[in-house]
């Protein structure tokens, strides 16, 4: 039997971590007036096969189109099925209100109705950050727009954690405090 490819060890460390839970919504309007889409390289391949768009989506905090916009989701998205709606998409979630003003969130995946994208760090608030957006779509008007609710659920870094509360001991190689 082939050895493994691969390797687990356990591996711990204490680090000050923050998490963060959201539930916002992406608004996507493909044409009309308020369209923040657009195709830049078109395709005549089946399903759409290559075409790639860029967007400036709003990400609005309930599921009705004028809701209060508190991001926008600026980046990309490749249509990467040569069979469905497979969009390769990824995404810098930047926050324009409230206590996230100015951090960002970098996301990627494959978008369709429902699924999941990886949350991949960034700036601001968000240093470091990893987690994942779960989305279904909400409402879909077929080639003019579409609502996705995002649960967002991330791990970062602050930068400035919280004081540590007691007392820190430092111990040598040997587990034994200095002198």
């Amino acid at each position: 039997m082939a050895a493994p490819y691969f390797t687990i060890a356990p591996h711990q460390y204490v680090h000050c971590q923050n998490e963060v839970n959201m539930k916002l919504y992406l608004h996507q309007v493909v044409q009309g007036p308020n369209q923040n889409q657009v195709a830049v390289v078109p395709s005549s391949q089946p399903a759409g096969f290559g075409t790639i768009a860029v967007n400036d989506w709003t990400v609005i905090d309930g599921p009705n189109p004028s809701a209060n916009i508190v991001a926008r989701a600026k980046g990309m998205h490749i249509q990467a099925d040569q069979a469905n709606a497979g969009w390769y998409t990824s995404l810098l979630i930047i926050f324009e209100d409230g206590r996230f003003k100015g951090s960002s969130l970098q996301a990627l995946g494959i978008t369709a109705s429902a699924g999941e994208l990886a949350i991949m760090g960034d700036t601001g608030e968000f240093k470091m950050a990893r987690g994942t957006i779960k989305y279904k779509t909400v409402l879909n008007t077929p080639n003019i727009e579409s609502i996705r609710e995002l649960n967002i659920q991330a791990f970062y870094t602050p930068e400035t954690p919280p004081a540590a509360q007691g007392t820190v001991t430092i111990v040598n190689a040997m587990g034994q405090a200095p002198n």
